[in-house]
């Protein structure tokens, strides 16, 4: 079962779900995979330190992070400056931020030199609780062919085999398939495109050739 949709970002200032106290409108509590609750609480990371205290892994957000691009953000770094619409969603990890959806704001806010404004939740989340929950309240831009070829290579590598991944994920084999091979593509070929999302199914299929001609 999947994690309980929850109202996050685009009206969490006006109506969210759940507010502690009166005067805490920038909480929310989140209802996690498993049943669990976990409060998020807002807070504006200063632009010195957004790079220090925050860091993404592809695991959990799934966003592959050698995309993000200039070029890529250039919707998020025309307004970042003057405002960020949506807070991104974070957990505490030792003494860091886990960024769990929101990879591209925190991109384009290093790109800028601003603040990054993130709700944060000190509970004690396991890495599957995180991975569910950032695929449920995933509020960016749809990940791309060999962004969820990257996802699914640590499946493989946890030992899955296509068909149990496609059954897993909830795919077809055909798109799982296709998705390994995106992602099988080297990334110095790949960083020869300035925006990663724009290449289609055929282009990672003859990148993918051409490296194996090497």
């Amino acid at each position: 079962m999947s994690a309980k949709r929850i109202t996050i970002g685009r009206t969490f200032s006006q109506t969210p779900l759940e507010n502690d106290t009166p005067d805490s409108q920038h909480n929310q509590t989140f209802v996690l995979a498993t049943g669990k609750r976990a409060l998020f609480r807002f807070e504006r990371i200063a632009a010195s330190d957004v790079e220090s205290k925050t860091f993404v892994t592809m695991e959990t957000n799934g966003r592959d992070q050698a995309g993000l691009t200039p070029d890529s953000l250039r919707d998020i770094i025309r307004t970042i400056k003057l405002q960020q619409f949506f807070p991104a969603i974070g957990v505490m990890r030792d003494d860091r931020i886990e960024i769990l959806d929101g990879s591209r704001r925190r991109a384009a806010a290093l790109y800028c030199k601003t603040g990054l404004d993130v709700l944060i939740t000190d509970a004690a989340i396991t890495a599957d609780e995180a991975r569910r929950l950032a695929q449920d309240i995933q509020t960016a831009r749809e990940h791309n062919l060999r962004e969820v070829g990257m996802r699914l290579l640590t499946l493989k590598d946890g030992g899955l085999s296509q068909k149990e991944i496609a059954e897993n994920q909830g795919l077809s084999q055909a798109k799982v398939t296709r998705a390994l091979q995106a992602a099988s593509v080297p990334s110095d070929l790949i960083s020869l495109f300035p925006n990663h999302a724009e290449l289609t199914y055929p282009d990672y299929k003859a990148l993918l050739g051409k490296s194996e001609i090497k």
